[in-house]
């Protein structure tokens, strides 16, 4: 049985400083959280989530808008974290991206597979972000992970990045042409 959370009543009692409420959205939101943080930072991207939430909490009263509105703001500190994750730890993104590959096993590889693709109802929402953005560019890859795991607008991209709305729509369609191509490359055998 599932539970309907009204997000907008949780907002509301969330920043009237209802413990219950952050509660609600924690579970509504935190899944799609953790999904983003998991590729930008694989093995600590639990420790981001908290730190993110814990800026949540302590901002929340401060917080003026709906859940679209909330979804956008909570994304635009787990950005904010990941970069002071890289700056605190001195961990450069090639370095986790070199400790990832050593404990999947993966190091192998060198984006030039082409073998069959495994069946699609076979792999997790995280091994198909992975999958799906490994080959792109950093921009445009962030850009799929906030439009489709953070389901975010054009707009709220544009802005959490520093971007115009048309520069975001041209980056968005020329990574998914890219996985497209990757995609069909790869499923021939």
């Amino acid at each position: 049985m599932t539970i309907e959370i009204d997000l907008e009543k949780a907002i509301q009692d969330a920043k009237r400083g209802e413990e219950f409420a952050i509660v609600q959205l924690f579970r509504s939101f935190n899944p799609q959280l953790l999904r983003y943080l998991r590729h930008h930072i694989p093995f600590e991207y639990e420790d981001v989530a908290s730190e993110t939430w814990v800026a949540i909490a302590k901002g929340m009263k401060d917080f003026s808008g709906n859940s679209r509105d909330f979804r956008a703001w909570m994304f635009g500190i787990a950005r904010n974290k990941v970069v002071d994750y890289f700056r605190t730890t001195g961990k450069a993104r090639l370095a986790i991206e070199k400790e990832r590959l050593q404990l999947s096993g993966d190091h192998h590889r060198d984006g030039s597979d082409t073998t069959a693709v495994p069946a699609i109802s076979n792999i997790s929402a995280e091994e198909a972000i992975e999958m799906l953005t490994k080959t792109l560019p950093a921009h445009h890859a962030e850009i799929l992970l906030l439009r489709i795991v953070a389901d975010l607008s054009v707009e709220e991209v544009a802005r959490l990045m520093g971007k115009s709305q048309e520069a975001v729509r041209v980056i968005q369609h020329r990574a998914l042409n890219t996985m497209v191509k990757k995609f069909n490359r790869n499923v021939v055998t």
